[in-house]
């Protein structure tokens, strides 16, 4: 199943705020209205300790969309056009590891863009369970991307200030 972004059509589409910074903490959002439906079109990220990944939260008809985005390629693009999705794990401060289905994005058009090669969303029905992920963790969720031959990456996200942030965008609705 592929999960469709495309960030030029949302940003082309939106009344726009300016990304605001939570101060002293590695959450940002910002606050974007459909001008034609008035649906709120915001969005918080999340970025990790380490490098240039980051989650999104995206908000689209009143729920917010995970994606994870990484400055890493997660999968090739001949696994990309064999729909082999790289495994997706994370965990809740010191809680039990969990797996959740991850979701490929749509191919951009311009051949240039590798954004479906480093990013991931999830199922439609597990965007619900990592919003509580992060709503509910203390400190920190962890997320590990299993590549093709066991290959893995781990990105840490601390979640400070990301209540704030949800609660900014008016929790998408």
């Amino acid at each position: 199943m592929r999960r469709f972004l495309s960030l030029l059509a949302l940003s082309t589409l939106s009344f726009s705020a300016a990304e605001v910074a939570i101060p002293n903490t590695k959450v940002s959002y910002q606050v974007t209205q459909d001008p034609i439906t008035d649906r709120n079109t915001s969005s918080i990220y999340l970025d990790e300790n380490s490098s240039d990944t980051y989650v999104e939260f995206l908000c689209s008809k009143g729920v917010p969309v995970f994606y994870l985005h990484t400055a890493s390629l997660l999968l090739t693009q001949d696994e990309y056009d064999q729909d082999k999705i790289p495994a997706l794990a994370y965990r809740v401060d010191s809680q039990q590891v969990r797996v959740v289905p991850a979701a490929l994005l749509e191919e951009s058009e311009d051949p240039e863009d590798e954004t479906h090669l480093r990013s991931l969303a999830v199922t439609d029905k597990n965007d619900a369970l990592l919003l509580n992920a992060f709503r509910n963790a203390q400190t920190r969720v962890a997320l590990r991307v299993t590549r093709s031959g066991g290959r893995e990456l781990t990105y840490t996200f601390p979640v400070k200030g990301f209540a704030q942030a949800l609660k900014a965008v008016k929790n998408c609705k």
